[in-house]
């Protein structure tokens, strides 16, 4: 009698084939980087969205900066948020001028009431410098880089 199928020891050795394929694609594919790298280019958008409408508020008051942004680097708050000196809330001066006329908020910021960006004026070039210190796979981000 000859029977047509597939032994054990055959199905065995390709669901170990496909496995051993599936595992190196995950590895090449590497979630976790991809996530972190779309991270960062939210964090670039970000920061240039807050950096441009900055300059625009400049534009619109004679030069004048929103207060509170000196040549220290300060944490900037969400909006309503109690300032302190490591914090500022200029969601009003900027909302106007920004994107969705909100502050953006950093894709690891959870649970705060910080954007998980900061800010300062660069003490050599007079220059704005927004930051974003949450970036990953050891990136600088920032509007000097």
């Amino acid at each position: 009698m000859n029977k047509k199928g597939f032994t054990l020891l055959e199905i065995l050795l390709s669901l170990t084939l496909i496995t051993f394929v599936v595992l190196i694609t995950i590895s090449l594919i590497n979630p976790g980087q991809q996530v972190a790298d779309v991270n960062n280019v939210q964090r670039q958008a970000d920061i240039l969205n807050i950096y441009t409408a900055i300059n625009q508020y400049r534009e619109a008051n004679n030069g004048i900066l929103p207060a509170g942004i000196n040549t220290t680097a300060i944490n900037i708050c969400q909006a309503g948020c109690t300032e302190s000196s490591s914090q500022i809330d200029i969601s009003l001066e900027l909302n106007p001028y920004l994107r969705l006329n909100t502050l953006p908020i950093d894709p690891l910021q959870t649970g705060s009431i910080l954007t998980g960006y900061t800010v300062y004026v660069d003490s050599q070039s007079g220059r704005v410098v927004v930051s974003a210190p949450l970036a990953e796979n050891n990136i600088i981000i920032n509007t000097i880089e």
